[in-house]
C-alpha cells in the first residue's frame, strides 16, 4: 500500500513521481532539503504510483509555507504544541493511477497522523484536490485564506484535522483496513 523512503534509490523514485506530476500540471519545482518523512504509494500491482511528504511544521516566518500563507499568525496554530502539527507536501499520484490510489494515500495520511498523534496539518491544496477532499471524502478541513497563485496554479491555504478521522474511523468508508489489502499469490 505504501513504502517509506529510506534510501537514495527510493528518494530518486519519489522525486521522479512528484516531478512528473508537477510537469503535467505546469507547476514549478521546489526541492526540499529539510528532514521529512517521505512515502511512496504502491498500487495493488506493486507499482509505485504516488508520493506524500510529511514535514515538521515550524512557526518561523521564514518557513517556506509561511512565506506563501502566514499559517504562523493563526491563533489556532500558535496555540498548539509543535509535535501535534505537521506540514504536508509533495502529494502526487501519476495520471494513469488516480482514483482508488487516492484512498491509499489518504489512508496513509490518517495512519501517519494517528501514529504521531498529529491533530492539525497545514497544506496548500490545489483546487480540484481540495474539492475532492471536501465533497467526496468528507475530510475534516478548514479553509484559512483566499486562493493564492503559487508555482503555476492557484492553491487554497487549509488546515486538515486528521484526529477527527482516526478517532472516528467507522465514519470513513474509504479508509483501507489491513484486511482489505489483497496480495498477489507468490506461486500460481
Amino acid at each position: 500500500m505504501y513504502m517509506k523512503v529510506d534510501s537514495f534509490a527510493l528518494l530518486n523514485e519519489f522525486n521522479q513521481i512528484w516531478m512528473e506530476c508537477w510537469v503535467e500540471k505546469g507547476y514549478g519545482f521546489e526541492m526540499t532539503e529539510m528532514d521529512a518523512d517521505r512515502f511512496l504509494i504502491i498500487d495493488p500491482n506493486e507499482k509505485k504510483v504516488g508520493t506524500i511528504e510529511f514535514k515538521q511544521y515550524s512557526l518561523d516566518p521564514a518557513n517556506n509555507i509561511n512565506s506563501v500563507f502566514p499559517f504562523h499568525e493563526l491563533e489556532k496554530i500558535k496555540s498548539l504544541k509543535p509535535e501535534h502539527i505537521t506540514e504536508i507536501d509533495k502529494v502526487a499520484i501519476l495520471k494513469n493511477h488516480r482514483g482508488k490510489n487516492l484512498e491509499r494515500l489518504l489512508t496513509l495520511y490518517v495512519e501517519y497522523s494517528e501514529s504521531y498523534q498529529i491533530s492539525h496539518c497545514v497544506v496548500l491544496l490545489e483546487r480540484l484536490f481540495y474539492r475532492a477532499l471536501k465533497t467526496v471524502y468528507k475530510i475534516p478541513l478548514e479553509t484559512v485564506g483566499e486562493k493564492i497563485y503559487y508555482k503555476g496554479d492557484y492553491v487554497i491555504p487549509s488546515i486538515l484535522y486528521p484526529r477527527e478521522i482516526y478517532e472516528n474511523k467507522d465514519n470513513y468508508s474509504w479508509l483501507i483496513r489491513p484486511t482489505d489489502i489483497k496480495r498477489k499469490p507468490i506461486f500460481k
